[in-house]
């Protein structure tokens, strides 16, 4: 009588959490299913054109199809730095430091494919044009001799690929990212350099 007692009371249980489950994932979408979907992350970034590594903070806004294709924006936004000496005979001392800050402001429309089949973890790769805004500030640095700041600004194209997993959690699912970017920059600060980068991000995407 105990045994059929427990094992009634097993099987009442089992019901009601896969009720439960069917009743939630029809009210939160979370990973692995379809929907617009809105996404919030930040990072750590390290440039492969020789500036120093910094945060990167991002959005993607976009929709997502029941097959497993997605289409969105991407936005994002970093600004790492680099310093340097150079040697220069027309100046006092014969050397002079410099301090750069490029701000990179950009914007990617992406299509990428989650790979749906294995439940509440979906890996996810894309791919996409960036534009890249691009804004570099050049200091001198401490010391003497000083030089007045200067600016330039352009706007580049280039390519970026993110590889990521979807953690379902709660209303939406908790990812990891690594994207990997490529563009160039001709700026008289940087020269003929390039915004190559890779970063790895942590973030939360809700699916509505």
């Amino acid at each position: 009588m105990k045994q059929l007692i427990a094992i009634s009371v097993l099987l009442l249980s089992t019901t009601a959490f896969a009720a439960d489950e069917s009743g939630g994932s029809r009210e939160r979408p979370g990973a692995g299913e379809k929907g617009v979907f809105l996404t919030g992350k930040v990072g750590g970034i390290v440039p492969f054109g020789g500036m120093g590594p910094n945060v990167i903070g991002g959005i993607d806004l976009g929709y997502a199809l029941q097959n497993g294709l997605a289409f969105g924006v991407a936005a994002d936004y970093a600004a790492p730095k680099q310093s340097g000496t150079e040697s220069d005979t027309r100046v006092t001392g014969g050397t002079y430091t410099w301090h750069l800050t490029q701000q990179m402001l950009q914007v990617m429309p992406f299509v990428m494919f989650r790979i749906k089949s294995m439940g509440t973890l979906v890996p996810y790769v894309g791919i996409g044009p960036r534009i890249y805004m691009l804004q570099s500030f050049v200091r001198s640095n401490e010391g003497t001799p000083s030089f007045q700041e200067t600016r330039e600004t352009s706007t580049r194209i280039g390519v970026g690929v993110p590889i990521g997993l979807e953690l379902k959690a709660g209303p939406g699912a908790v990812i990891g990212e690594l994207l990997l970017q490529y563009g160039g920059i001709k700026h008289l600060a940087t020269g003929n350099s390039n915004t190559g980068a890779a970063s790895l991000s942590l973030g939360y995407r809700l699916m509505f």
